[in-house]
């Protein structure tokens, strides 16, 4: 399996351990520990060690967009075929000058973790970063510009098939730049742009409904609301 640079912080973690391990003559595959039960080294034609990443512990976080993410990816490495053989493996391992070895013990409880029997290993630790992409703010390429609108006060009644004045209706302007609730008689006022029509939303008492009033109306607006009467 190849690994690159622009491939994510697991991949360039393992590309710097298999980079490292390829130095000492050993030939290493990354594998899950329960899948490399019965492969022998012959296959490989010497001593070979697998290779598994494990745990990632974050060590730093970013303090703010664009900082990097530090992380140390925790690896297992064990050897399988004949004990000689496995021993040999990990010698030279041991003695090659592996940058990343641990001195800590692997753990038993890891083995059963994984589903996989207990064999000698060794524990490897890189560290790497995930830098995050700082956001994009649009460059200012011109001087700001205040537009002016015309507003004119909008009137209506809310009510009944009936007739009757219908309390407490939430009507607003479509585009969210005003709302009123209906007073005792159902009335309500709104600003509105004076040169261009307005959608309504009419809500309450389990409705919603839109109407469009047009941009010359100075007429106040019934809105008649299909509800049963009590």
């Amino acid at each position: 399996m190849r690994y690159h640079e622009d491939h994510g912080p697991l991949a360039r973690a393992s590309a710097l351990l298999l980079a490292s391990l390829a130095e000492v003559d050993v030939a290493v595959r990354v594998e899950h520990p329960a899948a490399s039960v019965g492969v022998q080294s012959g296959a490989f034609g010497g001593p070979w060690v697998a290779v598994w990443p494990y745990a990632v512990l974050p060590e730093t976080l970013p303090a703010r967009p664009g900082d990097a993410l530090r992380l140390r990816v925790r690896f297992l490495l064990h050897a399988d075929g004949p004990e000689a053989t496995a021993i040999e493996a990990l010698d030279r391992i041991l003695t090659g000058g592996v940058p990343y070895l641990l001195a800590e013990p692997v753990p038993d409880t890891l083995w059963t973790a994984l589903g996989a029997r207990l064999r000698v290993a060794l524990l490897c630790e890189v560290a790497v970063h995930v830098t995050t992409a700082a956001p994009r703010i649009p460059r200012v390429t011109q001087p700001g510009r205040l537009d002016t609108v015309s507003l004119r006060r909008l009137t209506g009644r809310v009510q009944t098939p009936g007739g009757v004045a219908l309390v407490g209706m939430r009507v607003s302007a479509a585009d969210g730049t005003a709302a009123s609730y209906t007073d005792t008689r159902g009335h309500f006022e709104l600003p509105v742009a004076a040169d261009r029509p307005v959608r309504l939303s009419v809500a309450g008492r389990g409705l919603l409904l839109s109407a469009e009033v047009a941009a010359v109306s100075a007429e106040p607006v019934v809105i008649t609301c299909e509800i049963q009467e009590v």
